[in-house]
């Protein structure tokens, strides 16, 4: 006979409530998404504080799932499988999640390919994910070939992938004014400088062969990655092993962030022009209104800048990317990757709707002090230039 909880202990333990699944089942013991959200976030903190990791995995009630196991079944597994630090709970009306504190990714995996042996014929999605995480280069699902989970050969899709469900699951919401500003910024922004953005297309297109637009993975919120896009100020199909070698170079030596913009041979004629005056960043525009940038936030960052990243720098992931921030109106290439780093951390622990305005604002005088420094350098390099035949000619006489 199952012990029964009696009504006064269920009453001073409300988030031993579970959430009844599609199926009608509550099996006891599996924690509400909002109490399973709050002990993630604590979890989340305390890994920071004491440098250890936690992962988390997430199982998804698909219908290929539900042909085999309810809910309860699924629970009952993971219950069953679990050390007493670790916790089950629904991350949402159709995903479980187990929360191992301690454990790595491998041990996640190992944890997994357990759940899988005891539930055989699961077709629902099994996702791993770890905190700090660091985005792969390559996609973070595994091919066939790479399963390391026992399933059967029951037909069932490939149903491992290593993910970000832990990164997301704890991240701060976005506040309603920011994306009503950013809607609203972009769209009005999109028709102001749609015949600038038309000239700009048609100058990439006669001058260089190759797409106007360049389109890049980016890392997002939460650790996310995503589709970027600007106009192309570079030759098609050039490699990025110099800019890969020079990010490497800024982050471990804490440089200042400047770009190759004036020794790179990568970038065609006038695609300097495009980026110091930030034309090519317009396209981004199509990012904010999709809901992968905003219109003020951190920089998105490459993924194989991102695998560089130490813990704490992986704040800036807890709020959407920025066509500009806090960081390009405070100094930009003239500041190290440490301050830019503590500026984007500082921005997201105070942003509010005025904040935004500011940088917005800012952002303008910003750009035309941007120009103004390109065409004192250009300048400078051009009489230094001129008078170098002059300083020769003058030393062959004094010989």
């Amino acid at each position: 006979m199952k012990r029964q909880t009696p009504h006064s202990a269920r009453s001073r333990l409300p988030w031993k409530r579970s959430l009844p699944p599609t199926n009608g089942n509550a099996p006891f013991g599996i924690y509400s998404p909002r109490f399973f959200s709050q002990l993630l976030q604590y979890e989340k903190t305390r890994s920071e504080r004491t440098n250890t990791t936690i992962s988390l995995l997430a199982i998804e009630l698909g219908a290929g799932a539900a042909q085999r196991y309810d809910a309860a079944a699924i629970a009952e597994a993971l219950k069953a499988r679990i050390r007493r630090t670790d916790a089950v709970g629904w991350l949402d009306m159709e995903r479980i999640g187990v929360l191992l504190p301690g454990t790595s990714e491998q041990g996640a995996e190992a944890f997994a390919a357990t759940v899988a042996a005891a539930l055989p014929g699961l077709c629902g999605t099994m996702e791993v994910s770890t905190h700090p995480s660091f985005p792969r280069p390559r996609s973070v699902r595994r091919r066939a070939d790479e399963q390391v989970f026992p399933f059967g050969d029951d037909g069932c899709p490939d149903p491992v992938a290593l993910g970000t469900s832990l990164e997301r699951a704890v991240l701060p919401p976005i506040p309603l004014w920011k994306r009503t500003l950013d809607l609203v910024g972009a769209t009005l922004a999109g028709l102001l400088l749609l015949p600038l953005i038309l000239l700009v297309a048609l100058y990439i297109k006669i001058v260089s062969p190759g797409p106007v637009l360049f389109s890049q993975a980016r890392i997002g919120r939460g650790g996310r990655e995503f589709r970027f896009i600007k106009f192309r100020s570079m030759h098609h199909n050039t490699d990025e092993s110099l800019h890969a070698q020079h990010a490497t170079d800024f982050i471990r030596s804490d440089g200042n962030m400047q770009k190759l913009d004036t020794r790179d041979p990568r970038i065609f004629f006038g695609g300097n022009v495009l980026r110091v005056s930030c034309m090519d960043e317009l396209p981004q525009l199509w990012n904010v209104l999709r809901g992968d940038m905003s219109l003020v936030g951190p920089r998105p960052c490459i993924p194989y800048e991102a695998a560089e990243y130490q813990r704490w720098h992986r704040h800036r992931f807890d709020i959407l990317p920025g066509m500009t921030g806090l960081w390009q109106v405070s100094g930009k290439n003239k500041l190290t990757f440490a301050e830019m780093i503590r500026l984007d951390i500082s921005y997201q622990r105070t942003m509010s709707l005025w904040r935004d305005l500011l940088i917005l604002l800012r952002t303008i005088p910003t750009v035309f002090g941007l120009v103004g420094e390109a065409v004192l350098r250009k300048l400078s390099r051009v009489r230094s230039r001129a008078a170098a035949p002059t300083r020769q000619e003058g030393s062959e006489c004094i010989d």
